[in-house]
């Protein structure tokens, strides 16, 4: 009877050692998704992100509360995304903010009825200052 309760136990403790495994895999990959999409602290306006992303192409143009934004999507910023990453700009071409994951419970709570896909390079560049 003992022999059987240890057994169980030892099974117990394999299948949670390699659950534990998955998890830590996990983990260690989120990061490194973290740092494929997290703009680096030279990206300040939508010239800068064009040269990091020159891949994007398109944005999502939204006007609300009587301003305007555009939404740029990236790449997937975490194993478990509902959707990809998004960077946000004002409409003078400033990066507002980004998310590693703009799908389900985001902060960036946009009505899709709101917005319009435009070419990423009609975003307004901001103005030099200090030249």
């Amino acid at each position: 009877m003992l022999r059987a309760i240890w057994r169980s136990v030892e099974i117990l403790l394999m299948l949670l050692g390699v659950l534990g495994v998955g998890i830590v895999a996990m983990h260690v990959r989120d990061g490194a998704m973290r740092s494929g999409v997290e703009p680096p602290w030279s990206v300040r306006t939508v010239e800068d992100f064009r040269k990091w992303q020159p891949r994007r192409e398109t944005a999502l143009r939204a006007e609300v509360g009587g301003s305007v934004y555009y939404l740029v999507h990236g790449e997937r910023g975490r194993m478990l995304a509902s959707g990809p990453a998004g960077y946000l700009f004002d409409e003078r071409g400033n990066l507002v903010g980004w998310t590693r994951d703009t799908g389900d419970g985001g902060y960036l709570r946009i009505p899709a009825d709101a917005l319009r896909a435009v070419p990423l390079s009609t975003i307004p560049a901001p103005a030099a200052v200090g030249r």
